[in-house]
């Protein structure tokens, strides 16, 4: 075969391999059957404090993007940015964007990480027990959760996004409103 024709049949396929996860986001962001409420379950805050969610109690948002990430995770690493630049996106809908870690190495050390893979400015919590995360019944990171303001689990998405598309922060608020 010729070697040009090979050349362009794997630039078309890494062409589709980029492109095409946000091409269906409708597909990627579904509302859930079922709703569920988030589990009552403590993690820890930045400082290192149990924090538990109450979601219609302490916050006048509208709902909530939460992102399960960790620092070894490759694919969690390349989507920080794109979160950041996310929750920007949807301050104006009232939706905050929360990462929480299921890594075990201490907080300090994850903090600075975020902060040199563009994520600092995201409110950041962790699960260092992956309780929460067992609770919620999750399969690997990236996963990302979509939360009503009354604490119901509208929408799951495992894997990586291109989150702060146009198309997919419409997506999220149509999911969430």
């Amino acid at each position: 075969m010729n070697i040009i024709i090979i050349k362009k049949r794997i630039l078309i396929i890494l062409f589709f391999v980029f492109f095409s996860q946000n091409l269906m986001a409708e597909v990627h962001l579904k509302k859930l059957d079922i709703k569920e409420k988030f589990p009552n379950i403590s993690i820890l805050d930045d400082k290192g404090k149990s924090y538990l969610f109450k979601f219609n109690d302490i916050s006048n948002q509208n709902g909530y993007v939460i992102n399960f990430w960790a620092t070894w995770c490759l694919p969690c690493k390349k989507e920080l940015p794109d979160l950041s630049l996310l929750k920007l996106k949807l301050h104006k809908y009232k939706i905050d964007v929360i990462t929480i870690s299921i890594d075990k190495k201490n907080i300090k050390d994850q903090l600075i990480f975020l902060s040199k893979n563009n994520g600092s400015d995201l409110t950041s919590f962790f699960d260092k027990k992956k309780e929460l995360y067992k609770a919620l019944k999750l399969r690997g990171i990236p996963t990302t959760i979509l939360i009503d303001k009354n604490g119901f689990i509208v929408s799951k998405h495992e894997g990586i996004l291109k989150w702060a598309e146009d198309k997919v922060v419409k997506k999220i608020v149509n999911l969430i409103d």
